[in-house]
């Protein structure tokens, strides 16, 4: 990486000016304005305050020793307070392109990660109905930090964890016998209880379950467990798991939390909490904003077993069980964590929505005392709307809007595109009208039409030219337009930009890239289009400028793959653009 070279320079010459300093890190980065060069170098700035000296007078001493055996710097200045800004020899660039050439469909990928097991947990929708909205924004969160891992060098598995255990299930499955009954004429009817679940869909489990043999007959007590299994199977299988892969998303484990139980994994989590010393017998205190009554004859204090999560952070402890004995979600949470830990997963990342934001602390706190690593993304809700007014569906269950009704209208490029126009902790305006539009004011339309111009000015030039794009180290020098060499210096982020996002978790981090870049290309195409064209008369200049277009190519097919979104190499021309093979 070029930018590593540079900093190998820097470190050599700050070691002999200052040889009995201790190493710090420093800033290697592209300034703000091109003008400056192409590194903006901190060096000076950082050592000096080590050095107890002046920052300007350090950065002359610095330079004043910088070796440059491979010839990669033009020129070196000294700026403001002590900045080094550092310019390259256009050939650095030129040849620093061939990587492209050489990686292909892997040009982005890093070894940043170093085969780190990571898991990332992300979906995780209750079993109980469709999938709505906001679990699509999760959903597309969690697969593009699971593909950015993976690009970045991580071991990464991929879990759904399905919540089959605990009163949320029994609702449904009371529900589907009460829908049941409706369904089978002769049998004493079952009413539906008002925090029973109301969707249409409930009548398509029900009829499912007596095709299969149920018997809506017989008491809820007696059949509750196996109906439960059928309905939450059915519902995954049925809702969940395609809309899923309408919408290309893929996990490696679906992992039912009612193991956990049979096979008590809680009570082997508690056991290494307890050999850790972080559990302890308390009387907590009551939920913040309530009192407990003291004139209440009924209530009897009573010491709970809790995790010490306050040793990690949070701000009271933590109960593991009830004053019932059952074991509280917290505990369950604590059991599935301590089981991704045991399968010898170092670093574990959960994707959430925003309404588990209190839950964080404790969670990640009660993972640091298993020994283990866990981060949280929390995502904000999704507002649709439609040419910027606010929209509803027309069709719905029970009060949300299904995901599948939102892939069916806007596609599922476009909302994968649209869910991570923003940070996941912002909320998000997603607009149908725009995601529906085909010219350059859709966001992933504009990427997806750049990759397939670059495919038409290929297509061009094999078809009608003979000519194929291939690297030639001779006659990359012919590309010297300043926006040639700053397309150079854009392409060669991208294993940069992917390894920074997935350091960071933050997919949005390769819609913005991507954006910029064909905005640059674009721009590029543009200018030149009548003086300086793709194909012409100069055969140095046309190789080398139909490699550059390959080469932007490839990096929009990565970026894209990232991303999880289709690079088509024909589309229909936006109305205020050319048509991509006049281009050339």
């Amino acid at each position: 990486m070029i930018r590593e070279r540079v900093r190998a320079i820097v470190a050599a010459a700050v070691a002999k000016v200052l040889p009995d300093q201790a190493q710090a890190e420093f800033q290697v980065e592209p300034p703000r304005q091109a003008e400056h060069g192409d590194f903006a170098v901190n060096a000076a700035l950082v050592f000096a305050k080590i050095a107890k000296t002046n920052p300007r007078t350090l950065a002359q001493q610095i330079v004043d020793q910088l070796e440059d055996p491979d010839h990669l710097i033009e020129k070196v200045e000294i700026a403001g307070p002590g900045f080094l800004n550092i310019r390259l020899r256009k050939g650095v660039w030129h040849r620093a392109l061939q990587v492209v050439w050489k990686e292909r469909d892997g040009f982005g990928r890093s070894d940043a990660g170093q085969g780190k097991r990571t898991m990332v947990e992300f979906v995780s929708a209750n079993p109980t109905g469709p999938m709505h909205v906001g679990h699509g924004r999760g959903a597309v969160i969690g697969d593009v930090v699971a593909n950015l891992l993976e690009w970045a060098g991580y071991q990464v598995a991929r879990e759904f964890y399905i919540n089959d255990a605990g009163g949320q299930v029994w609702r449904l499955a009371h529900a589907v016998l009460a829908r049941a009954t409706e369904l089978r004429p002769g049998v004493a009817p079952v009413a539906l209880d008002a925090e029973d679940y109301q969707g249409e869909y409930i009548k398509e489990v029900a009829q499912a379950w007596l095709e299969a043999g149920g018997d809506p007959a017989q008491p809820f007590a007696t059949i509750r467990e196996p109906l439960r299994a059928f309905a939450t199977r059915w519902v995954l299988q049925n809702l969940i798991q395609p809309d899923l892969e309408m919408f290309g998303i893929r996990f490696d484990k679906f992992f039912s939390e009612k193991t956990l139980h049979d096979e008590n994994r809680l009570e082997a989590a508690i056991r290494l909490l307890d050999d850790k010393g972080v559990t302890a017998m308390e009387i907590l205190p009551p939920p913040k904003g309530q009192e407990r009554d003291p004139h209440d004859d009924e209530f009897v204090e009573k010491p709970l077993k809790v995790v010490k999560t306050t040793r990690f952070g949070d701000d009271r402890d933590r109960p593991l069980f009830k004053t019932t004995g059952e074991p509280t979600y917290f505990a369950a949470d604590i059991a599935y964590h301590f089981d991704k830990i045991s399968r010898g997963y170092l670093r574990l990342i959960n994707v959430w929505g925003a309404d588990h934001g209190g839950y964080v602390s404790r969670m990640k706190a009660a993972v640091q005392a298993m020994g283990g690593e866990l981060e949280i993304i929390l995502f904000q809700l999704v507002n649709l709307m439609k040419d910027g007014q606010p929209f509803k569906m027309s069709k719905r269950a029970a009060n949300y809007v299904t995901l599948r009704e939102l892939l069916e209208t806007a596609g599922a490029d476009a909302t994968r595109v649209f869910f991570l126009l923003r940070r996941g902790d912002m909320a998000l305006d997603f607009d149908l009208g725009l995601a529906q539009k085909r010219d350059n004011t859709n966001p992933v339309f504009y990427v997806q039409y750049g990759h397939a111009r670059c495919a038409a000015i290929l297509r061009k030039a094999r078809e009608e030219k003979g000519l194929e794009a291939r690297w030639d180290a001779e006659v990359m020098e012919a590309l010297q337009l300043p926006e040639e060499i700053d397309l150079i210096k854009r392409v060669l982020l991208l294993p940069e930009l992917i390894a920074h996002a997935a350091a960071a978790l933050e997919p949005h981090k390769v819609v913005f890239y991507l954006q910029e870049t064909i905005a640059q290309f674009h721009g590029y195409y543009t200018k030149y289009k009548k003086t300086e064209r793709v194909i012409s008369d100069d055969p140095r200049k046309t190789a080398a400028r139909l490699y550059l277009v390959w080469a932007v190519k490839q990096t929009l097919a990565n970026g894209l793959r990232v991303l999880g979104v289709s690079a088509p190499d024909r589309m229909d021309a936006p109305e205020d653009a050319a048509e991509a093979d006049e281009v050339a």
